[in-house]
């Protein structure tokens, strides 16, 4: 069994790895099939120690592990999470992007089953991470079974997050577990509406792609379209709440603890843990947008919570906003000095003024950022558009083309179209009160 010092610096290889950079004090770690063996001989030992802990204390003494324990249940926790995250990044689709890397797939599922038999699980958050993972693995299939895969086992690592949270309930002592899953929460529900995303913008963009395949290779026919708008309609909706729930917790978390640079043995909510909920949020809700359109043409209702779609967009529209405000949201460092977007964020903001510029033409959408140009077009008219797909389609140092125009600039999906076709000229909604602007 190890003891926590050496799990320790395995978790904060496996991070500097992942991260690519070199720690001088333990060096760097590949998740390998060596070490996904030796968690699963490790959390087998705790179970036998679990198995006589039962028998030998009351059940209510029983529900606790102990002292030993608690220590290294929070850092196999804080391994599984480093080791499945890390293969997800570079596991890479082969076979022009038909299948996953098969063994990759296979290491991650490991990591999934261990994180389920876990004893006291509760006490072990980031283990989370290799269900999420898991998850990320059976989208990148890119089919429909894959997707459908991956939507259960979002929920079903949201759900057991939700179980754990209710197994700690008010218990004395129990702070670093509580802020683990409200942290851990963080990164499950930002997968989830990512694969929300990914799952529309593969069936949008590539709609004609398979109609034009031989028959028996097709993973969906002219009649499905109807039955793909519902169901991306259900996941976007829930990407969207579910992103939203994203940012308010962190928006707790900042208020209660306060977020940090790096990622450590206590915490991981960095200080840019607005800007990617933000992305997918606000990213989920455009790409749901011009589906309401044809919801409605099929006879269809907004669902409970609205009366009219009118009443929906607007919502949507709102939504889109609150969780774009999310992306600026200003970060200092250390020193007070602003900490700009990545590289990435950079593109997904202009990849979303573009996409929004299209189904929301002519909003009022003034930016506070300033590394482009084409931040300052406001409103989002045709001349918004033309600057920032100028902007997208220049290459950088290494003559790669900064980006591309995101779901609407591959969609071939007719209803998508038409809903894209049918977004008329929109104004600024009434603005509401921010919780994360501040």
């Amino acid at each position: 069994m190890w003891i926590p010092e050496e799990m320790d610096e395995i978790c904060r290889a496996l991070r500097a790895e992942s991260e690519g950079r070199d720690d001088l004090e333990v060096g760097r770690r590949v998740a390998d099939e060596a070490l996904i063996e030796e968690i699963e001989q490790e959390v087998q030992e705790y179970r036998e120690w679990y198995a006589k802990h039962r028998a030998a204390e009351s059940l209510e003494d029983s529900l606790e592990p102990p002292d030993e324990l608690r220590e290294r249940l929070w850092l196999i926790g804080w391994m599984i999470y480093e080791a499945s995250w890390q293969i997800v990044q570079w596991a890479r689709p082969v076979d022009g992007g038909a299948e996953i890397n098969d063994r990759a797939a296979r290491l991650v599922r490991r990591l999934a089953d261990v994180a389920r038999i876990l004893p006291w699980p509760h006490f072990a958050a980031r283990a989370l991470g290799a269900i999420r993972a898991d998850a990320l693995v059976a989208s990148k299939r890119d089919t429909p079974q894959g997707y459908n895969e991956a939507f259960l086992l979002h929920k079903e690592a949201r759900e057991r997050r939700d179980r754990y949270v209710e197994n700690h309930g008010r218990a004395p002592d129990r702070e670093l577990e509580s802020l683990g899953l409200a942290e851990v929460f963080l990164q499950l529900v930002l997968a989830e509406t990512g694969t929300a995303c990914r799952t529309a913008e593969r069936v949008i963009g590539r709609w004609w792609d398979e109609l034009d395949k031989e028959e028996h290779e097709r993973q969906w026919t002219v009649d499905d379209e109807e039955h793909w708008v519902e169901m991306l309609y259900q996941q976007l909706s829930l990407g969207v709440v579910i992103g939203e729930e994203a940012l308010d917790k962190a928006a707790e978390i900042e208020r209660a603890h306060g977020l940090v640079k790096r990622v450590s043995r206590n915490r991981l909510a960095l200080r840019t843990a607005f800007r990617n909920p933000g992305i997918m949020t606000a990213r989920a809700a455009l790409h749901l947008l011009p589906l309401t359109y044809e919801m409605e043409a099929l006879g269809l209702g907004p669902g409970s919570e609205y009366e009219s779609w009118a009443e929906m967009r607007e919502a949507t529209v709102r939504r889109f906003v609150k969780a774009y405000q999310a992306i600026e949201k200003p970060i200092l460092d250390e020193n007070g000095k602003p900490v700009p977007l990545v590289t990435d964020h950079r593109r997904s903001v202009a990849q979303l003024r573009l996409n929004a510029a299209l189904v929301l033409p002519g909003f009022d959408f003034p930016s506070t950022l300033d590394f482009a140009g084409f931040l300052e077009c406001n409103p989002l008219d045709d001349d918004a558009v033309e600057a920032l797909s100028t902007w997208l389609a220049e290459k950088d140092a290494k003559g790669k083309i900064r980006g591309n125009a995101n779901a609407i600039g591959s969609a071939t999906m007719p209803a998508f179209l038409r809903g894209v076709t049918a977004c008329p000229c929109t104004k600024q909604p009434t603005p509401t009160a921010n919780p994360i602007s501040g």
